[in-house]
């Protein structure tokens, strides 16, 4: 859904557009990306800064409006005088838990010289609902000592002694970690996204230069295990998060086992609860070559806000990139007392590049990041957040891969993967590039 812009914000966006400075020309050889470092046989310098200010918003529209929501936190607008209700939709999937497959095993033993020892066990595969592990030990038995002893001197000592020790116990153990709350996992490597999934397999660095003072590192395996180690204070401290990991259409499903930094969604604040693995978390992502890039809230990455944005397009206006391009992230968790997992929190990164004022492939645009915490009822709006969209597409606009400065010097890449026309961050710190030498070594 397009966010409606009056025709003064119109007027006072298109003001910078007239007023652009200079661009810098990029050169790019055929088939390659262009990077903010000279590695690629492209060099850009540009100013990384974004502007954007700051207006203080009291309410934003949901599908459940009937009560009044917590005051919403600090938003920023490139136009306050435009700014309009924020209309969210409803999570168009819910986790379901599917318990159907069981299976059963029972073993006895018996040792006939202590009585009878019963074991019997109940599993239920943990891919598809509950993994109970149940153990029964019952013992039952009988000592019995007679003994009879004659002594003839004065007298007669006669003994007779019966001992008798009976003993039952029960112990029965069930540790199921909570995964049974959860939907079953998906398979990586299967038919329907196994080739999305391979082609994730291996190192991703999110600083391109293995000496920056902090790092964050995603190392993916052939079988779907990640581990996500984040290093910084010049290799001083460093955490890890690990789990494993498959594609759902056009976003990536963590399901984390251990996460030893904080949450990337600040919950507490708006649902008074915070969450502990197991979790997961749903990211857009986006994948050029050998650089990726993911629609994830700051928090994601701890020693810096993360800034880098993946994006699918939704629409398409004009002769160039102008239309509707869309990015989400979520967390998926298990609330105290709940029976299965839901979604806690959904963020949305909405890009809307209005088209071209003439035959130079460059316009005006804005940029949506809101967010809405689904585990409340009603749901409870988080921030909203309004950037800068003024686009410039680079040597011309190129179809269907080339690359585009938005919001000032912003360098993005855009192009095709997977059936989807995508837009992502391209610049160290934003996206992953593939195979850089580790951090810390």
């Amino acid at each position: 859904m397009h966010l409606p812009i009056p025709a003064l914000g119109r007027l006072r966006r298109l003001a910078p557009l007239l007023s652009l400075p200079a661009l810098l020309a990029v050169g790019c050889g055929d088939d390659t990306l262009i990077e903010g470092s000279a590695t690629d046989g492209c060099t850009t310098e540009c100013d990384t800064t974004t502007t954007s200010t700051t207006i203080s918003t009291t309410t934003v529209s949901t599908t459940s409006p009937s009560t009044t929501s917590p005051p919403t936190s600090t938003t920023s607008t490139t136009d306050p005088a435009t700014t309009g209700p924020v209309t969210t939709t409803d999570p168009t999937t819910d986790p379901t838990t599917d318990p159907t497959w069981t299976s059963t095993g029972e073993t006895t033993t018996t040792d006939p010289t202590t009585g009878t020892s019963t074991t019997t066990g109940t599993t239920t595969d943990p891919t598809t609902g509950t993994d109970t592990d149940t153990d029964t030990d019952t013992w039952t038995g009988t000592d019995t000592d007679t003994g009879t002893g004659t002594d003839t001197g004065t007298g007669t000592d006669t003994g007779t002694g019966t001992d008798t020790d009976t003993g039952s116990g029960t112990d029965t153990d069930t540790d199921t970690g909570g995964e049974e709350l959860f939907p079953p996992p998906g398979e990586f490597g299967d038919e329907e996204f196994g080739v999305q999934e391979l082609d994730l397999v291996g190192s991703w660095s999110l600083q391109w230069d293995e000496n920056a003072p902090w790092n964050s590192e995603l190392v993916i395996d052939d079988l779907g295990g990640f581990a996500w180690r984040e290093t910084s204070d010049a290799c001083q401290k460093e955490t890890l998060a690990t789990g494993i990991i498959w594609v759902e259409n056009s976003q990536i499903v963590l399901h984390v086992d251990t996460w030893e930094r904080q949450l990337p969604f600040d919950t507490e604040p708006y649902v008074n609860e915070t969450f502990a693995p197991p979790f997961r978390l749903r990211l857009g992502y986006s994948l050029q070559g050998s650089y990726l890039a993911l629609a994830a809230p700051e928090g994601i990455v701890e020693a810096e806000p993360y800034l880098g944005r993946a994006f699918t397009r939704q629409s398409v206006e004009g002769e160039f990139l102008a239309g509707e391009w869309r990015g989400e992230a979520e967390l998926i968790g298990v609330p105290e007392g709940a029976k299965e997992a839901t979604v806690i929190v959904r963020d949305r990164f909405i890009a809307y590049l209005d088209p071209e004022q003439g035959v130079d492939p460059e316009g005006l645009g804005e940029i949506l990041h809101d967010q809405v915490f689904w585990m409340a009822d009603p749901p409870v709006p988080g921030p909203i957040v309004y950037e800068g969209g003024n686009w410039t597409c680079l040597d011309g606009c190129p179809q269907p891969a080339g690359a585009t400065l938005i919001n000032g010097a912003n360098l993005h890449a855009y192009g095709p993967y997977a059936g989807l026309q995508h837009l992502m961050s391209f610049a160290s710190g934003r996206a992953f590039k593939r195979d850089v030498p580790p951090s810390c070594q």
